[in-house]
């Protein structure tokens, strides 16, 4: 079901994002599960010859929001934060070639 996956994708990305975004730290459980669900997605719609509308959105918007939450922390932290976004945007390329 393409709307289940979107909605799973969209619960992991606000797990992981929005207590970045809320300065209550680094959540590395949910950015793992944040991961899984970029590769389930990519799986899903290697076939496909499109992305469902929702979930671009959703790819998209991933990597500058964490870069940006990122400046919300200092030192290490930012740096665990930024090197989090490198590498959900590897994931979302990954899941999108």
């Amino acid at each position: 079901m393409e709307t289940d996956s979107v909605s799973r994708l969209e619960e992991a990305a606000d797990r992981f994002v929005i207590p970045l975004r809320m300065n209550e730290g680094f959540n590395e459980q949910a950015l793992l599960q944040l991961r899984e669900e970029i590769d389930r997605c990519g799986t899903a719609w290697r076939e496909e010859t499109h992305v469902p509308k929702r979930a671009a959105l959703i790819l998209a918007e991933l990597h500058p929001t964490i870069e940006a939450c990122a400046w919300l922390y200092e030192g290490d932290m930012r740096q665990r934060i930024q090197e989090a976004g490198l590498t959900v945007s590897e994931a979302v390329t990954a899941a999108l070639d």
